[in-house]
């Protein structure tokens, strides 16, 4: 299997059948027949590495539950012998007809460049739809990477403290100036 491979898949939560693509098959050591016509969930994850089984879990049950958008990398065994590295992007969301939540998204195999030399990175996203308006999102993400720059041990006079500090003044003013113009509003109707 050659890297950088892109698979497709969707999950119907209902039935508990997630359907796949070759690509993804390849990547999870299952058919490809038996991924097209959808195998349960947890047919993939028994092809998850051990160590990444709580992580995948722990991140995508916040999306599973409410729908929601992610980006995780973590590495399969199709083989007992073979490890892959994979990026997952998908996103969870409700089918308006049915009320059952569906997942659809792309796994990509990176395992050459964790091979060479990326090993220790590792891209992590998980935003779950809370029903905020946009700048309550901006907000938390704001929150979030300010969070993962502390955790980088950067001074406060570094750029990057400098550029997210700036970001949440002007979210936080922004956010001010609508919780203004919003009573404004009520009491122009009380």
């Amino acid at each position: 299997m050659s890297a950088s491979q892109v698979g497709v898949w969707e999950t119907d939560f209902q039935s508990d059948l997630t359907f796949g693509d070759a690509t993804l098959a390849a990547l999870f050591g299952v058919d490809p027949l038996d991924a097209a016509n959808g195998l349960p969930l947890a047919d993939y994850i028994r092809n998850v590495s051990l160590e990444d089984r709580e992580m995948l879990f722990d991140r995508l049950n916040h999306v599973r539950l409410s729908g929601g958008m992610f980006v995780v990398e973590y590495r399969t065994h199709p083989t007992p012998d073979d490890v892959r590295w994979v990026l997952a992007r998908g996103r969870y969301e409700r089918d308006p007809r049915t009320g059952a939540m569906m997942g659809r998204g792309i796994v990509i195999d990176i395992t050459d460049s964790k091979l060479n030399g990326q090993m220790s990175d590792r891209a992590i996203f998980v935003m779950p739809d809370r029903g905020e308006a946009a700048l309550d999102r901006i907000a938390s993400l704001a929150i979030m990477v300010r969070r993962e720059i502390d955790e980088l041990g950067e001074r406060e006079s570094s750029p990057l403290r400098k550029a997210i500090d700036t970001l949440l003044w002007a979210v936080g003013r922004a956010l001010a100036a609508a919780q203004t113009a919003q009573s404004d509003r009520k009491s122009r109707f009380n």
